[in-house]
């Protein structure tokens, strides 16, 4: 192969290198922590989260009404005592009587929805926690299959790794530098229908010509790419 079919190929295996890194470094990442396990124990923790907020409101209310129950018996004892005859105070003690428990009736009545959105709250874990296993048992399963493949992509990123560097050695020290100094990317591009591959620019005749003889680099005149004959 000529340089320029050289620089190809290593440009073709730095391609490949790239991807089989980003494949290994992902599946090493999965293995480590599967990202769909993850998303179900922070649907888990916000589902205990919410869980236990409800639980303090629902003991909050509790003591509450214990202490609105214990009020209300107290001033019921008052009015029942015969101790008031004064038919006013009576009258005023018996409206305050009426009033606490209708007050009560509506806590009674928020401590019911509160129980409802405990039990839902209790079935909204439980689903999250059931999904939480289903992804632990179903990431569990494949972790065999995951880590053949991440073992046979490390092999062949070492076949990669170690071509690479032999058809870099092939390329002459000056055409080295050439490839080196060039900053767009792909620094390769084929030339089909005499055009090149990148930027659509025609190749010159002589452009033609010189990559046809094969000897000397030929680069794009307008992106600066080397060129190589499809």
């Amino acid at each position: 192969m000529n340089p320029a079919q050289l620089l190809l190929r290593y440009q073709a295996l730095a391609d490949r290198e790239s991807r089989l890194r980003e494949s290994i470094e992902s599946t090493e990442q999965r293995l480590a922590s599967d990202p769909v396990v993850a998303e179900k124990e922070e649907a888990v923790a916000s589902a205990q989260q919410a869980r236990e907020a409800v639980a303090v409101r629902l003991r909050d209310s509790d003591r509450e009404r214990e202490a609105h129950r214990s009020r209300l018996r107290t001033r019921e004892r008052e009015l029942m005592s015969g101790r008031i005859r004064n038919p006013t105070e009576l009258m005023q003690m018996s409206n305050e009587v009426a009033h606490m428990k209708a007050a009560f009736a509506q806590e009674e009545d928020a401590e019911l929805a509160l129980m409802e959105e405990a039990e839902t709250a209790d079935q909204s874990l439980k689903a999250a926690q059931d999904e939480l296993d289903t992804a632990r048992r179903e990431a569990a399963a494949g972790e065999p299959a995951l880590r053949e493949e991440l073992e046979e992509w490390r092999a062949e990123l070492a076949d990669v790794e170690a071509e690479k560097s032999s058809v870099w050695d092939q390329v002459p020290a000056r055409e080295q530098g050439v490839f080196q100094r060039i900053r767009v990317r792909p620094q390769i591009a084929e030339v089909r229908a005499n055009q090149c591959s990148a930027c659509r620019v025609a190749v010159t005749s002589s452009g033609m010509q010189a990559l046809r003889k094969g000897d000397v680099l030929v680069q794009c005149e307008n992106c600066g790419r080397i060129l190589v004959a499809a």
